[in-house]
């Protein structure tokens, strides 16, 4: 199946960031939305799937996709370029610190990583005395493998964790075949590369407790004056995220339309689609649980911020919108 024209392009935008990836131009006569996403992966397959299948459209809205790295996405939500932004984490850091913003709704109630294992490791066990690549020393991905690797019976001193951020698929898979690392945090679709070079998935760090993932967070000035504009956004991004879900097919056909995916084939594709919504929670997806609430404020805010004082989840969270969207979607069901 050849891939089409992906859903991002390469532009210059106004928002004066340098090189931004872009949706192609709005429909006429809808209302144009802006959305900044970290990456342009099978993570955010919600925002493609929500233009093809209409679910802007029936909202009146027309949404432009545009991929901004680090907490520049975050100076752009805060100055008005984009109306939504997808930096969960640095958001809700730069709440703490005053930034005038909120996170709205998120995607999964689990992280989306998994452990992929280099050819001669086979189980977590056999990793003791080895190294394995995080993003960084003593951030998430580094907490839950060694809470990982703990539950099953290794010590946090038995492996060496490197760090390799900003590290792309076929950076990671050819440092495991060559023997730099022996294990490695990966996404859905990067884990089914890997075993499509002999590398082995391990687990899905997922399955270790609710840790919601993927955050959308709006301004406070939005939240306050135009809340049925956000419901509308919201509304939209839910119905794609339960089509995901129940019609993986059809959705890994979009994803390999609108996403670069490399030379994934179109199997993969479903199964990477697969693979990412076993993080969705039961019923309508959006509104995290209250043990992922508590997850997010402990790993997400408290521990990269090195606070150890409780922070009201108040001060970074407004789920009041996604509730009423989750309550009314519930109804219709």
């Amino acid at each position: 199946m050849k891939q089409s024209q992906p859903y991002w392009r390469i532009e210059l935008t106004r928002l004066g960031v340098g090189l931004a990836l872009s949706l192609f131009a709005a429909t006429a006569g809808a209302e144009l939305v802006r959305t900044a996403i970290p990456r342009a992966t099978v993570n955010y397959l919600p925002l493609p799937v929500a233009e093809v299948k209409g679910f802007f459209r029936s909202e009146g809205l027309e949404n432009e996709t545009i991929v901004i790295p680090g907490t520049t996405a975050i100076a752009a939500l805060v100055s008005g370029n984009v109306d939504y932004s997808g930096a969960g984490g640095s958001g809700m850091r730069a709440a703490v610190r005053g930034a005038p913003i909120k996170a709205v709704m998120f995607q999964t109630e689990k992280v989306t990583w998994y452990l992929q294992g280099g050819p001669d490791i086979f189980r977590i066990t056999d990793l003791k005395g080895k190294r394995i690549a995080v993003g960084t020393i003593g951030d998430t991905q580094d907490t839950l493998i060694t809470m990982l690797i703990e539950r099953e019976g290794l010590a946090a001193r038995d492996v060496t964790r490197v760090a390799m951020p900003s590290r792309s698929a076929m950076s990671t898979i050819l440092a495991l075949k060559a023997g730099a690392v022996s294990a490695a945090v990966v996404n859905a679709e990067e884990s089914l590369l890997g075993e499509k070079e002999g590398l082995r998935t391990l687990a899905f760090v997922g399955d270790l407790f609710p840790y919601p993932f993927q955050g959308f967070l709006a301004t406070e000035k939005m939240i306050d004056e135009r809340p049925n504009d956000i419901k509308r956004w919201l509304r939209a991004m839910v119905k794609a995220l339960m089509f995901i879900r129940e019609r993986p097919e059809e959705a890994a056909d979009i994803a390999f339309k609108k996403i670069p995916m490399g030379n994934m084939t179109r199997p993969m594709v479903v199964e990477g689609v697969r693979r990412f919504s076993q993080a969705f929670p039961e019923g309508v997806p959006g509104l995290p649980s209250q043990q992922g609430v508590k997850t997010l404020m402990e790993f997400d805010v408290k521990a990269p911020l090195k606070i150890k004082e409780d922070i009201p989840p108040e001060k970074v969270l407004n789920f009041r919108l996604i509730r009423e969207v989750k309550e009314e979607l519930e109804g219709k069901r």
